[in-house]
């Protein structure tokens, strides 16, 4: 099952409950759309603690999304690229709150 893995910093002015509301648009928007099978929750990095060691990143936040497979997440893929509509909007709308977002997509061995 593919995985990708968001994190990010929220721009100064946006409020968590504002993009929350974006967030879980978006992953709505991908499951009920057939481009995604489940968002993860939203959640706060603790790097104070033993367990992080990625002193590459500093990023706050980070959330994962699930893909049956890799076909579905090449779908997701190419209707974010092209815009496809309700998708397009939500997407930007998201993309438009944060700041310094990185991706990282991985599958099971």
């Amino acid at each position: 099952m593919p995985r990708l893995l968001n994190q990010f910093d929220l721009k100064p002015s946006v409020e968590l409950e504002v993009f929350e509301q974006a967030w879980n648009s978006f992953v709505d928007v991908l499951i009920n759309s057939g481009l995604a099978e489940k968002g993860a929750p939203l959640c706060q990095r603790i790097s104070n603690s033993g367990y992080d060691t990625d002193e590459e990143r500093q990023h706050t936040l980070m959330a994962v999304i699930e893909f049956r497979d890799q076909a579905q997440a090449n779908l997701a893929w190419a209707a974010i690229e092209d815009r496809v509509e309700p998708l397009g909007r939500s997407h930007r709308k998201v993309i438009s709150l944060v700041h310094d977002p990185v991706f990282t997509f991985w599958a099971e061995l």
